[in-house]
């Protein structure tokens, strides 16, 4: 996980200027309130968030094999680069509408607008097609270079997928090939066969040195039934969540501060003892 270089972005950078503006108004607010801006009648209105577009438009020279995950504080992006094994694999854990279908299709899409080869694929297992298929996407996901497709969590072509993700991760290949396997809700495929178990737990623990990375969504109370996966992933990203004894659990950190997260649009990660947070810039 890198957080990208000062050295590559313009400044004066608006978007982090009016991110500290946001934080000084939250803090304000709850040091006044109890930490609920309910309670005094106002409500909080996030930044204006800058498009992917123009966000990739002011990186001068992303690193091979590099994808977006966000913004953070300070403007600057949250990188992924594909060629380093170490955070991968990765789950994302929120409630409903916290925006973890959001974040995965953020990946999906800077496959697309970062990578100049073919090198980079993805492939897409989700309770609901329709929402990377959908007509009203200016932009399909389906139609994207970089898919291999798109299936759903409870048909047997999703355990197909899987079981050839493990075939394809054996195999010789160029050193640059990599694919990234984007798994929307984790718990379906955990209550499918011993064969996809087996081999889902495969692509978690040898897929990152061949080359796949597993990046799956899991709502905040089935992350809590579904403990004994949770170690499996080395990373964590967090969305919001409503109960900070849930957040206690999962996090084991009672200053992770979940519940302020902005549902849909921001998330944190532990990096050593810190916190980072980060904003999804808008792609649509």
């Amino acid at each position: 996980m890198a957080h990208y270089s000062t050295y590559n972005m313009p400044t004066p950078n608006f978007f982090a200027l009016a991110l500290q503006a946001y934080h000084e108004l939250q803090s304000e607010l709850a040091c006044t309130c109890a930490g609920t801006s309910e309670q005094t009648g106002q409500s909080i209105h996030p930044p204006a968030l800058p498009t992917l577009e123009d966000v990739l438009d002011q990186l001068e020279s992303p690193p091979p094999g590099a994808l977006m995950i966000g913004l953070a504080s300070d403007g600057l992006p949250v990188l992924l680069d594909l060629y380093d094994p170490a955070p991968c694999p990765l789950l994302i854990v929120g409630d409903g509408r916290s925006g973890k279908t959001a974040l995965l299709q953020l990946l999906a899409r800077t496959t697309d607008l970062l990578q100049e080869s073919d090198d980079i694929q993805f492939g897409v297992v989700t309770n609901f097609p329709e929402e990377w298929e959908g007509r009203k996407r200016r932009l399909p996901f389906s139609t994207s270079p970089a898919n291999i497709g798109i299936w759903p969590a409870h048909h047997s072509s999703a355990e197909q997928f899987l079981h050839d993700a493990v075939t394809w991760a054996n195999d010789s290949r160029q050193e640059r090939e990599v694919r990234v396997l984007l798994l929307d809700d984790l718990a379906s495929l955990v209550s499918t066969s011993n064969e996809t178990q087996e081999d889902l737990r495969w692509l978690l623990v040898r897929g990152p040195e061949r080359h796949v990375w597993t990046v799956a969504t899991l709502n905040t109370v089935r992350a809590i039934r579904l403990r004994s996966w949770l170690g499996l992933f080395p990373t964590h990203i967090f969305g919001f969540i409503h109960q900070p004894a849930l957040a206690d659990v999962l996090t084991g950190d009672p200053q992770a501060g979940l519940s302020v997260l902005v549902p849909g649009l921001q998330f944190s990660l532990k990096q050593d003892a810190n916190w980072l947070q980060f904003w999804l810039p808008s792609f649509e």
